[in-house]
């Protein structure tokens, strides 16, 4: 599924948007975070919380880059 689609998705409020997301960018996100916690069990749980702040973050936020405001909201966490 396309960016937009899934930001659609969030706007409707939709739960499959989170769904989509970890499909599309599941494996990034976990990425990112091993990369600074090297820790699985932490990693999961900053995954996790990132799809909870993009949820409620998106609207009113409309991403221009998805992956990129995913990836900053794993970062800061």
């Amino acid at each position: 599924m396309d960016d937009k689609k899934i930001i659609d998705l969030y706007f409707a409020r939709d739960e499959q948007a989170i769904a989509e997301t970890q499909t599309k960018y599941g494996r990034l996100l976990l990425s990112v975070a091993m990369n600074i916690l090297h820790s699985s069990p932490d990693s999961e749980e900053c995954e996790s919380d990132t799809y909870l702040r993009a949820w409620n973050a998106i609207p009113p936020t409309i991403p221009e880059i998805l992956s990129a405001f995913l990836t900053k909201i794993t970062r800061n966490l």
